[in-house]
């Protein structure tokens, strides 16, 4: 009760809870299941799940599609995991036959979201995307084939290898938003939407303001290298070589090193643009340089 689920559980749960009314589209999913973590030795049937909750709902799904029953044990190697074995002639065709197309189900318009929604709640995972968008399957094997279905239902997918586990991924937030509209989980769709949208302002809001910060710092630097000059050309005697309307720019400058050029504009008598104030001050500089450079 005190451990907190996480956000690929919780999407494992909902699907758990909103199953398929129509048969056929029952069977895709226990087939998705199969394709993605069945493995056979001697005409059974073997599943691994992560917990007790997920090995009932496999067993009774397998009882309802196959009439058979399954036996629930720990792996070898004990630990959380359970194993679901069972034995039914169909599905071991089915696993035969998964490359072909024939052989998936897909015979209504929701079958394909079903086997996919099969494959996720049995080896699925997904981050939670407030921390980072990243979807995985870990596959026991058949991922040339689940690889080749994932890209024909407009899903592509990265392959990779994590220790013995066969890893098919994404962490790109469109693929992810598309795979979980395939399998009919629009909450989860616009939740990666959101997050994403919510993300993209966010960055844009820093950029911003790392852009007026820069701003901001390249405005300070130029109004300190003004007053520096000009305070030269006070010290040396050399305002009054310039023009007179550049002589009360000036002037304000020393008298005001922290206004931006906007303030000074609106300061000046009589008030001028910040156009004005700008050229102003650009012409201060070069002649403040050239007649400093005659000294």
């Amino acid at each position: 009760m005190g451990e907190k689920m996480s956000f690929a559980n919780d999407i494992k749960n909902e699907i758990m809870n909103s199953q398929q009314k129509k048969n056929c589209c029952k069977r895709a999913f226990i087939n998705g299941i199969i394709a993605a973590k069945a493995t056979t030795d001697n005409g059974e049937i073997f599943i691994n799940v992560s917990n007790d909750e997920y090995a009932v709902f496999l067993k009774e799904q397998i009882r309802e599609i196959f009439s058979k029953e399954a036996m629930i044990s720990a792996p070898p190697k004990g630990g959380r995991c359970k194993t679901i074995s069972f034995t039914s002639p169909s599905a071991e065709k089915f696993l035969q036959s998964i490359d072909t197309e024939a052989s998936r189900g897909f015979k209504c318009p929701n079958c394909e979201s079903s086997f996919f929604r099969g494959i996720f709640w049995s080896c699925g995972r997904i981050s939670d995307p407030q921390k980072q968008f990243c979807l995985e399957f870990s596959l026991v094997n058949r991922e040339n084939v689940l690889t080749t279905l994932f890209s024909e239902s407009g899903i592509e997918l990265k392959n990779a290898k994590r220790g013995k586990e066969t890893l098919l991924y994404t962490k790109n937030s469109s693929i992810i938003e598309d795979f979980f509209a395939l399998i009919n989980l629009q909450n989860v769709t616009f939740k990666v939407i959101d997050i994403k949208i919510a993300n993209e302002l966010k960055n844009r809001a820093n950029r911003l303001r790392n852009f007026d910060t820069v701003n901001i710092s390249k405005a300070v630097d130029a109004a300190n290298a003004q007053y520096n000059l000009i305070k030269e050309l006070d010290d040396k005697k050399l305002l009054s070589s310039l023009p007179d309307e550049l002589i009360s720019t000036a002037r304000m400058r020393l008298e005001n090193p922290e206004m931006s050029l906007s303030q000074l504009a609106i300061h000046s008598v009589p008030p001028i643009s910040k156009s004005g104030i700008t050229h102003r001050m650009n012409k201060i500089v070069k002649l403040g340089e050239s007649l400093l450079k005659k000294i």
